[in-house]
């Protein structure tokens, strides 16, 4: 079980959420930038990683970061 993840990685939030999936899986919080414009190459919207996540509900935004948790997981 992993408690929380903090992810700035600077656009590339699709590989990780791709490639991190059986250990978000197990990830109560998961903390992301995200932006309504492209700051980074690569870089999602909100819409986006929410539809990546369809485990995570949206818990808080602060400003263009967002704290998400895992609904599967008590």
């Amino acid at each position: 079980m992993v408690d929380f993840i903090w992810a700035d990685v600077q656009g590339a939030e699709v590989d990780l959420i791709q490639g991190g999936q059986q250990t978000l899986a197990k990830t109560r919080y998961f903390y992301t930038e995200y932006s309504s414009e492209e700051l980074y190459e690569g870089q999602i919207n909100l819409a986006t990683l929410l539809k990546l996540l369809p485990d995570f509900k949206l818990v808080y935004r602060f400003g263009g970061d967002v704290l998400l948790k895992n609904q599967r997981l008590k």
